[in-house]
Parts: C-alpha cells; structure tokens; sequence
C-alpha cells in the first residue's frame, strides 16, 4: 500500500444514519426517490437527504448497497451514510460493496447489520483526488450500463405498444371500421390514410375495415381465433439428475426457472452435463411452475428444466413469440391454484390457450418493425454483461490499492 494511503476504520471515517418509516411511498408520484434495505421502492415530494448519498440495507436476508445522484428518502430499515471526514460519496459506495459491508450479520433471528458491526471494520483511504478518480472510472461503466438499461426500457415500451395497438386493441382496424362507416363509398387506400395518418399507407391497407363474432368475441375480419397449439411450438423443460448439474461451465446453461429469469434474459448460474430439453436461441422461455406465465428469450442455446416452457411461433418470428407470450399471462393467472400446490400449467392446458391469429402479412410487417428494436436490445445487453464484468474486474483492484491510477487529477478532470 503506498504511503499517501491512510489506515483507517469505517466508524472514523462515516456515521450510518437510521432512515425513518414514510407512508405512501410505493404510490405516491413524487421527485424523490424512496430506498429500503434492498434498493428503491417508491418516490415521495420530499428529501430526507441530500445527494449525492449512499444507501445501505439495515434489515433483511439482502441488504444492498445504493447509489443516488439527487436527494432521497430511506425509510427506517436502511441506513443512509454521512461523511465524517472529507470523501467522494460515490468511492464510498463502491468501498461498501468491496468490503461487504451489507452482508455483515449481527447473529439475531431477523438478519441485520448494526453499526457497531460495520464501525470497527478496516479501511484503506486513498487521497481525495484519487478517491475520484476511481470513482470517476468504475462511474463512467456504471452510467453506461444505466444508459442502456433506460434505452432497453425505451425499446419494451415501443414494441409492446405496437403489439397491444395492433393485436389486443385492433386500434387500425377500430379506426378503419368508423371512418368505412360514415363514408361507405370510400376506397380502401382512403380508408386507411384517413383512419391510420401514422402508419405507412402500405401498412393500413392490411387491417381490414371490419369486425365479425367469433368464439372469442369481436375480432378482425379474416382473422381466426384459434389455440396456441396451432400456431406455436412448445417444448416442455425436463430435469435430469442433480449429479449432472454445476457452476463451473461445464456442458450447456440449464435454466430451471423463474429465478433464472432476468429483465428479457436469463441470468446464467448452473450449467448441465446432460440435457434431455433445449430451448433455441431466439426462443421464448416461458416459467410453467409458480409464478406461472413469467417470460424470457433464450440468447443462446440452452438446456430448460421442468419449471420452463420454450415457445416459438410457427413463422419463426423471436419477437412475435415474445410479445405473444406476454400478452397471454392474463390467462396463466388461473393455474396459480391450480395442479401442484405451488401452481403450474402442463403442454395440454398451455396449448389450449386462446390465441387470436392476425394474417400472415401483418405478422410479417410486425416483424419487420419491431425485430430491429429487439437487435438493439440485445446488443445493449450484451455491451452491459461486458462491461459489468469490466467493473467487476476493477473495482477490487482500485479500492484495494493494487492498481493504481497514474495521473488522478488528469483522469478526474477528464471524467467530471
């Protein structure tokens, strides 16, 4: 450790500040962001501190470790951290999470950390300017990270708003029917100009101008209400024998269920020697154990147990799947109670499920809107998992001082 490095304790270094209790956080509309012992859980009109500030979990089996630029609230199962000397807030936080500090345990039957625990850890403390600057570097992946976590948000909101627009609401169709209805004598392409100004006229020109009854109710002229089982193809996961399982990479990922199951991927913890079940790359992973109806998309080919379905539409459409899959969890609902007492839906009653089928046009010009949007996705997902295990890699190394940063003013000014 160089010299201009001091040795230290945290209990001289900050104070942990008890949060207090706040009622109606998880709807309230407000500025502020409200944070408990894992994370936010709500916005509230006014500060309790002012950012930048770092949040650590007081109770509970998890106890994170927060971030926040602006003011915030915590309530009173978290502590928020106060400066007693003078720190960069954002190398706290990194500090806390390379030394644990949410993971210490004080024994009781409700796990929790107490002050008096975390006070009397050690500490290295670089200079303030160096505190910045590694602040500054494992910040800039952080917000990189954060910026694709937005821009993916962004990307969801789009796609699932065509996919309701079109296939739940039948908006053009909807807008087509009233305008046919007050001018009869009109032709289609005037129909659909009128009707849908913000589609391509090409695009309009494929919804019909009417609806019929069907077994399903109200639906599109030309289309059909049908069964899942008609138009996708399902594969049921299997478990093999827990010897074949391991964490070490060997054999393919094996995903189990709905705690593999991220955001849009899943996140890789075991692996399986061998796979009796596969789900594709671009496949639909659908949870068929409790919680019923939760889904993902397979990024490579993988192996699914029995708490997972893999789903793909008979057109191959990725993000028809998708959006289909997710627009049907209304439906899984009933099998919560049903079948095992933790609730699950098999093949039969999984492909008896309604499904009303657009025509193969607008299937494809959906495709061809939305797959782009799924592209990006993707790829900002996988420039995060890089840079995270960037992150990942650093952070130990710069808080611990093994690697140290030529330059720290240079790299700050540069950064802030």
């Amino acid at each position: 450790m160089a010299g201009d490095w001091r040795e230290s304790v945290w209990g001289e270094e900050v104070s942990l500040e008890y949060g207090k209790a706040l009622r109606g956080y998880s709807t309230e509309q407000g500025t502020y962001r409200v944070f408990g012992s894992n994370g936010p859980i709500g916005w509230t009109s006014e500060p309790l501190a002012p950012g930048p500030g770092v949040i650590l979990g007081r109770k509970g089996a998890y106890r994170g470790v927060e971030f926040s630029r602006n003011p915030f609230w915590v309530i009173d199962t978290a502590y928020y951290v106060v400066p007693k000397t003078k720190l960069d807030l954002r190398w706290v936080y990194y500090a806390i999470k390379h030394h644990k500090l949410g993971e210490i345990d004080d024994g009781s039957p409700i796990p929790s950390t107490t002050r008096a625990a975390v006070y009397v850890k050690e500490v290295q403390v670089p200079p303030l300017k160096e505190q910045q600057a590694i602040a500054c570097i494992l910040g800039a992946l952080d917000d990189k990270i954060e910026l694709n976590r937005r821009m993916n948000k962004t990307l969801e909101e789009m796609a699932r708003a065509i996919f309701k627009s079109w296939f739940v609401d039948f908006d053009p169709v909807r807008a087509k029917a009233a305008i046919r209805r007050e001018h009869p004598d009109r032709s289609n392409e005037q129909v659909s100009r009128a009707a849908c100004p913000n589609l391509k006229p090409e695009i309009a020109a494929l919804f019909p101008d009417s609806f019929e009854d069907s077994e399903l109710g109200e639906i599109p002229k030309g289309w059909c209400a049908s069964k899942v089982r008609q138009h996708f193809r399902l594969t049921m996961g299997q478990s093999p024998p827990g010897s074949t399982y391991n964490e070490i990479g060997e054999g393919v990922p094996f995903y189990q269920g709905r705690t593999d199951f991220g955001f849009r991927f899943p996140t890789r913890r075991v692996f399986c020697t061998a796979p009796t079940r596969f789900a594709e790359t671009g496949d639909t992973l659908v949870s068929v154990r409790a919680p019923v109806g939760d889904v993902n998309i397979a990024n490579e080919r993988c192996a699914v147990g029995r708490g997972v379905a893999a789903v793909r539409h008979r057109s191959g459409s990725r993000s028809f799947t998708y959006y289909s899959m997710n627009h049907l969890g209304k439906h899984f609902g009933q099998f919560e109670a049903e079948g095992t007492v933790f609730g699950c839906i098999n093949k039969a009653d999984f492909e008896r499920l309604p499904f009303v089928v657009p025509v193969a046009d607008i299937l494809a010009v959906f495709d061809r809107i939305v797959s782009p949007l799924d592209d990006r996705f993707e790829t900002n997902e996988r420039q995060s998992l890089i840079l995270a295990s960037i992150r990942d890699a650093l952070l130990p190394k710069l808080i611990s001082g093994e690697l140290r940063i030529a330059d720290a003013e240079r790299i700050v000014g540069r950064c802030v």
